[in-house]
């Protein structure tokens, strides 16, 4: 007969908490660590230890399984944390309903709540030294140390616990951990992360485990397909030409002085595609420079546009060819940036809104306009490769700053909308300073 799981995971004969204080350290008797927050309750069902340990034994490479999480209103907090992912540091699934996610789901790390570790994998990574050194982040900084090792962490709906905890911003644990890893856990730069951590490299590839994160998107070519899209869909279908209409007012109103239009500066139009919101800048008055990294879309832009009429002085938009983690503009010369329907399709957006918030002038505003992301769905599967909550949102808009730590201007979201109806946009405003 086959042992059973619960005399594989004895209950441990220590119950320790690490050197700070926030986690508690159980060594069972059979190869197994407990790793729990010092303020999280116990588990259910009651059973908790033998359905966790089944995954350890039964899917090859799991070394690290962490519990589902629970807002104490029963809604999912968290299926786990991804880390080394485009929208950077943010709780897999949080906010949706609690049925949500009856299957594991493998991530890059558990930030908190309740871990079973194969001790010979804890041990590896030195587990209790990190739990010690990185305070908060010293889970986060486990389940990444063990992903490094070649081991594999999953999040379990198998096992629940009422736990929102979340890991702040500090100075020096974010220190640690950079000096640990090599990149900063709220938004890591993925391009840094490919080179330092590529399957060749010396610290091997194990964080890029997962293709659809980390190989990196197809050339985007809707334009060479659909043409010019955009306009095509303002002229056609009033919904969206009274999103377009509404997302220009708002961004002269919040970018422009209220008594004079178009005096505040250059509007840059970062991914400005085929170029309608570019021509709705122009035509309220704004100075519009709009890049975009595909021709296609670039020659669509400037054909739609040389047909149009617009106000002096400024005149017609200009375009170029550009990307947006290398911007075209000296430091601190920009007005306005807006970056509509954009961020969902990048691979890295960190370095582009790194870039924002260098070329935009101190009091300058941020625009960014995504759809909102939803259990189970995505509003354009095609193209789009990630989709925020507004929290996800706000926190990597505002991570250049609070990653500089250098007290100088950067971005900060002041403001939060969203768009419903036929659409179910998120926008956040930020300003520089």
């Amino acid at each position: 007969m086959t042992e059973s799981l619960s005399t594989a995971v004895a209950a441990p004969e220590t119950h320790r908490p690490s050197a700070d204080k926030r986690w508690l350290i159980d060594r069972g008797s059979e190869g197994c660590v407990v790793v729990r927050g010092a303020h999280t309750p116990e588990p259910e069902p009651a059973d908790w230890r033998d359905r966790m340990a089944f995954f350890l034994r039964a899917i090859p490479g799991v070394r690290l399984v962490g519990a589902k999480r629970y807002f104490k209103d029963g809604h999912v907090f968290s299926m786990g944390e991804n880390v080394v992912h485009p929208k950077g540091f943010h709780h897999h699934g949080k906010g949706v309903a609690g049925p949500c996610y009856r299957f594991p789901e493998e991530v890059d790390t558990i930030a908190g709540g309740v871990m079973l570790v194969q001790a010979d994998a804890f041990d590896a990574v030195d587990g209790e030294g990190l739990l010690a050194q990185m305070g908060q982040l010293g889970a986060l900084a486990l389940g990444l140390a063990i992903r490094q090792a070649g081991g594999r962490v999953l999040a379990v709906p198998q096992v629940g616990v009422v736990d929102e905890f979340s890991p702040a911003l500090d100075d020096a644990e974010s220190a640690a951990f950079r000096e640990r890893f090599g990149f900063d856990w709220v938004a890591p730069d993925l391009d840094v992360v490919r080179q330092d951590h590529a399957a060749d490299a010396p610290g091997g590839g194990g964080l890029l485990w997962n293709a659809f994160h980390h190989a990196g998107m197809m050339p985007f070519n809707k334009y060479d397909t659909r043409g010019a899209l955009v306009w095509q869909g303002y002229q056609s279908h009033d919904p969206l030409k009274q999103r377009c209409d509404h997302l220009a007012k708002l961004t002269v109103r919040f970018s422009q002085p209220p008594d004079a239009p178009g005096t505040g500066g250059v509007t840059l139009d970062v991914g400005c595609g085929d170029g309608l919101f570019s021509h709705l800048f122009a035509q309220l008055g704004c100075n519009v420079v709009g890049i975009d990294p595909e021709p296609e879309g670039v020659a669509q832009a400037t054909k739609m546009c040389q047909t149009q009429s617009y106000p002096d002085p400024h005149g017609a938009p200009e375009f170029r060819v550009g990307r947006g983690d290398d911007i075209p503009f000296d430091n601190a010369t920009v007005a306005c940036v807006t970056l509509f329907d954009v961020i969902e399709h990048l691979d890295n957006p960190i370095g582009v809104l790194r870039e924002i918030d260098r070329v935009l002038a101190p009091g300058g505003t941020f625009i960014c306009v995504t759809p909102a992301w939803q259990f189970g769905g995505n509003s354009d599967p095609t193209f789009h490769g990630y989709e925020f909550n507004q929290e996800e949102l706000n926190r990597i808009i505002n991570a250049p700053g609070n990653l500089a730590g250098d007290g100088g201007p950067h971005l900060k979201v002041v403001h939060n909308g969203q768009i419903g109806g036929v659409y179910r946009d998120l926008i956040a405003i930020a300003k520089k300073g």
